[in-house]
């Protein structure tokens, strides 16, 4: 079975070891996305709502990379540095899941950098593996 692993145009560039999407037949699997810009800078320090936009916008990016679209996430997985930005990033998250969202969690996060508040990971299914 083809496996893919990339970074797609239009985020930047990984700040550690690892691919920002990955896909193996089906499934496809978006890294944790952060509120960052293609200057690798934090977008909206200290705005759980910009920075949730910007976090949903680059996991969008991750997905399309790799052949799928947030119609096709089954599962996210929400980390906040602090459970105060909770009602902040849930309005925000439901302008990019206005339907039937998909399964989630949220956790309680130390994240990478002290100015982010949230990083979201998703898994998506597709219908049709890459040939």
């Amino acid at each position: 079975m083809i496996s893919l692993r990339l970074n797609p145009d239009g985020l930047h560039k990984p700040i550690g070891c690892y691919s920002q999407v990955a896909r193996r037949g089906n499934m496809v699997a978006a890294s944790g996305m952060a509120s960052i810009g293609l200057d690798g800078q934090v977008v909206g320090p200290n705005d759980i709502t910009a920075q949730t936009i910007q976090t949903l916008t680059n996991l969008r990016a991750a997905l399309a990379g790799a052949g799928a679209t947030l119609d096709d996430v089954i599962k996210v997985n929400v980390y906040l540095s602090d459970f105060a930005h909770y009602p902040g990033m849930d309005a925000a998250y439901r302008t990019f899941f206005p339907g039937a969202p998909p399964a989630r969690a949220t956790l309680r996060a130390d994240l990478v950098y002290p100015t982010l508040l949230v990083e979201m990971e998703g898994w998506a299914v597709v219908e049709d593996a890459p040939t």
